[in-house]
């Protein structure tokens, strides 16, 4: 069993966050049955972004 976590607005287009590359980021996590975690995008950023948005300033 595993996750992904997408830490970014899905963008048709982008190298990082364009549908398909994130399907290819699920099958490539399928491959490896020993990773437990793919985390797409930049984390910190979006858990920032969140924590301002919920506190009003966005």
């Amino acid at each position: 069993m595993a996750t992904v976590t997408i830490a970014s607005a899905v963008i048709p287009g982008d190298e990082v966050a364009d549908p398909d590359a994130i399907g290819a980021r699920y099958y490539s996590l399928y491959q490896r049955p020993g990773r437990a975690e793919e985390v797409i995008g930049d984390l910190e950023a979006f858990r920032a972004l969140v924590a301002e948005r919920a506190d009003g300033h966005g």
